[in-house]
């Protein structure tokens, strides 16, 4: 246990063998000190406290995170990422996942591509995972094969990988070669009838391209895991209105398809 004195806008921590940790209500960790108390979690009360250690001990030194910003490898970053670090940072939030994800970010070797992901994370807004990847979705058959060629095996559990040199890394093509998925409601819009969604995993550090029409709403990338099927999301099929003006095009025609406003939806290979 370590001793501490809790008010309500302050509170002190007395760790052994180390000099008291004061912080008032204005800390940005102060409400993750005190759920860590009541919680009776004191060793994570005490790296909460002392952000500095706190923040290199879930980051392996690459990541600093304090009230100046947000630094990777000691250069300043600036960012809707690093915007959003700071505002959990500032609420006493887990930054971990965000540490992890600009981390496997700053691994991908086209700078170009690192800054197109901003784009599309904004977007899209989809969930960053624990060790730094995202969750993007996809449209696929019924038996989980890609739409535009049907070689794709997309099940749950599957790992699709392609070489990076591959994926075409120009952004103003909007539909050519490489692994694409795109934002929730994007990928329920390009759905057939009879036909599924998945959520796939993405590291940013495998990301190419991200095609500059639509929004920003989808990309390229050289290889990604599929996570699981994404429940009810036929649904959209109840709407007659929209099945009527979706399902008129020849999905299996090359010039209908490339019409589709959808269409880079698809993997091409």
């Amino acid at each position: 246990m370590v001793p501490f004195i809790l008010k309500t806008n302050s509170v002190a921590l007395f760790p052994a063998g180390q000099a008291p940790l004061l912080l008032d209500s204005d800390h940005v960790n102060f409400t993750a000190v005190v759920e860590a108390l009541k919680a009776g979690d004191f060793d994570k009360a005490v790296e909460y406290a002392s952000v500095k250690t706190f923040i290199k001990s879930v980051s392996g030194g690459k990541v600093s995170v304090s009230e100046q910003g947000v630094t990777y490898k000691g250069e300043p970053l600036t960012n809707y990422l690093t915007d959003k670090m700071m505002q959990f940072f500032k609420e006493g939030l887990p930054v971990e996942h965000y540490c992890n994800f600009l981390s496997n970010l700053m691994a991908n070797p086209s700078m170009t591509a690192r800054n197109e992901l901003y784009l599309f994370l904004e977007a899209a807004n989809l969930p960053i995972t624990e060790d730094g990847c995202f969750l993007a979705y996809k449209a696929v058959r019924s038996d989980f094969k890609d739409i535009h060629s049907g070689k794709f095996d997309n099940s749950p559990g599957a790992h699709l990988s392609m070489p990076r040199s591959e994926v075409d890394d120009n952004r103003n093509v909007t539909c050519s070669y490489g692994f694409h998925a795109a934002a929730y409601q994007y990928a329920r819009n390009f759905m057939q009838s009879g036909g599924k969604m998945v959520a796939v995993k993405i590291n940013p550090a495998d990301v190419v391209s991200v095609p500059s029409d639509y929004n920003n709403q989808k990309l390229r990338c050289s290889q990604y895991i599929v996570q699981f099927e994404v429940p009810d999301a036929a649904d959209v099929f109840k709407d007659r209105a929209y099945v009527s003006s979706h399902d008129t095009l020849n999905w299996g025609d090359d010039d209908a398809y490339g019409d589709d406003p959808y269409g880079d939806l698809d993997d091409f290979i």
